[in-house]
């Protein structure tokens, strides 16, 4: 039997921890776009785009795959089982770092012709994929246990330290070495914290756990392996469709514009984590129900939208002025911000496909549906760049997201899932036509933003495309004496609109 509270704390401590990521990231870019140029900006966020597609690599998926036995195991409280799991992915996963590390190594002399960075950047490249795999799996191991707090609590301290450190070197002149040292400190940090808290929560509680040795070490590495390759072969074509638009601005258009470009990304990967949180705690969730699993999934995309998409289009009307922020350069940069965050309403429907299609164990299609989206970004991305740089990767990625959309959709149809369009379109349109009339009338882009978001959730109550359990589900990121009073308000507005 699930409990609904600890899932409900677990998704809370998630959207924590996607929120303080979201805010930081923000916040750590704006801070560096005032204290370096947008030529450091930009050769570093190539070099990270490049490491990114490597921790993808490296990650063999195994945090994705190993997810589903996790939950069955935990839900028969085995222990060995459990052991024998997370072993199993530490093999997969070493043997992914060990390879990705000698291909970098290998790819040196290209990386300094087109990075120009020497060798000791390329070890701490090495370093940053390797701690960011081994980070990743250690949280996948904790998200089915649903203590989460320990995530948001690591990430919080290492990002804090990571924005200390990151910016004193920088102003004492370290340019590209100081962003990459503070990039390094985060899954450091967190590696450390999330190591001693899954041994633990695994390796030293025996007492309460059932020890009983079900699984051989061959056995679970093969079904990790398998299971995993969904999550490693798309997202990794993914992460390339995603990352290349920043390398292969940079090589085209140079560090200027591919710092801008960047900066436009980061915004939307920032909403999109939000987005992603529920689906992090839905993958074991859902896997482990027996019956509901489709009322759970639409609950999951209608949710997603609902979080992002007031935001998002809003942010779509007031572009400029947000990127403006960040240096009157970056401003440069709002066609690209604009066109990246339309991509967030095919995700979201996409990601919540997904879920249903690996509760079901339905590999391959989860692997069709990835490649579908990732293959059109990586070859389209040598097409329109080069012909119109920034806004070519925005297209390029938002191509991507609609080309699987479009293939989720028909697996959808083909397992009998169902889509509520009407519901789809109204938290899409609503936002974005209420902040294009509050921009007309002249307002300041944050009391825009601010109020169209507001406006957007009554209208959606008014209409019953959102409930009270909505809200309060999403209200749960918020701490139990300021969500209360908040649902009981919200409550009260929904009685009086009916």
């Amino acid at each position: 039997m699930i409990n609904k509270n600890a899932i409900g704390k677990g998704v809370a401590y998630l959207y924590i921890e996607a929120i303080a990521t979201m805010f930081s990231g923000y916040i750590f870019w704006l801070i560096l776009s005032k204290i370096t140029s947008p030529s450091v900006i930009g050769t570093s966020s190539a070099i990270i785009s490049f490491i990114s597609i490597f921790i993808g690599v490296s990650s063999v998926g195994v945090g994705g795959g190993i997810q589903r036995f996790l939950a069955k195991s935990l839900a028969d409280k085995k222990i060995e089982d459990i052991k024998g799991f997370i072993n199993s992915s530490i093999i997969i996963m070493s043997i992914g770092i060990v390879g990705s590390s000698v291909i970098i190594l290998i790819l040196r002399n290209w990386i300094y012709y087109s990075f120009k960075i020497d060798f000791g950047l390329v070890i701490i490249s090495i370093i940053i994929m390797a701690l960011t795999s081994i980070y990743s799996l250690l949280r996948a191991i904790i998200v089915p246990s649903l203590n989460t707090k320990i995530i948001t609590t690591s990430s919080i301290f290492s990002v804090v330290i990571k924005l200390t450190v990151t910016t004193i070197l920088v102003l004492f002149g370290s340019g590209v070495m100081g962003i990459l040292v503070g990039f390094l400190l985060y899954p450091l940090i967190s590696s450390i914290i999330l190591i001693i808290t899954v041994k633990n929560t695994f390796y030293n509680h025996h007492d309460k756990i059932n020890k009983n040795h079900t699984i051989s070490l061959l056995y679970s590495t093969k079904n990790i392996f398998i299971s995993s390759l969904g999550f490693w072969i798309p997202p990794t074509i993914t992460t390339i469709g995603s990352q290349l638009g920043t390398i292969l601005v940079m090589i085209s258009s140079g560090a200027n514009y591919a710092g801008i470009y960047f900066i436009s990304f980061s915004l939307v990967s920032g909403i999109a984590v939000i987005m992603s949180v529920l689906s992090t705690i839905a993958y074991p969730t859902i896997s482990s129900l027996t019956d509901g699993r489709k009322r759970a999934v639409w609950r999951l995309i209608k949710i997603s939208l609902v979080i992002t998409l007031p935001l998002s289009h809003a942010i779509i009307i007031y572009s400029a002025e947000i990127l403006r922020i960040f240096g009157s350069s970056y401003a440069n940069g709002s066609l690209n911000l604009e066109i990246l965050l339309l991509s967030i309403l095919p995700t979201a429907i996409t990601s919540g496909i997904g879920v249903l299609v690996y509760a079901y164990g339905n590999n391959r299609q989860l692997l069709i549906i990835g490649l579908f989206t990732s293959i059109p970004r990586v070859l389209l991305y040598f097409i329109f760049v080069p012909i119109f740089g920034g806004n070519g990767a925005a297209i390029t990625y938002l191509m991507g997201s609609i080309i699987g959309l479009i293939v989720s959709v028909i697996i959808a149809n083909k397992i009998g899932f169902k889509l509520f369009w009407k519901q789809i379109i109204s938290i899409s349109i609503i936002p974005i036509l209420l902040t294009i009339f509050l921009k007309y009338l002249g307002l300041n882009y944050i009391f825009g933003i601010s109020i169209a978001i507001v406006i957007s959730y009554i209208l959606l109550l008014k209409l019953r495309i959102i409930d009270t359990e909505d809200i309060q589900d999403i209200l749960k990121i918020l701490p139990k004496m300021i969500a209360d009073p908040m649902v009981n308000i919200i409550i009260k507005i929904s009685n009086k609109l009916r």
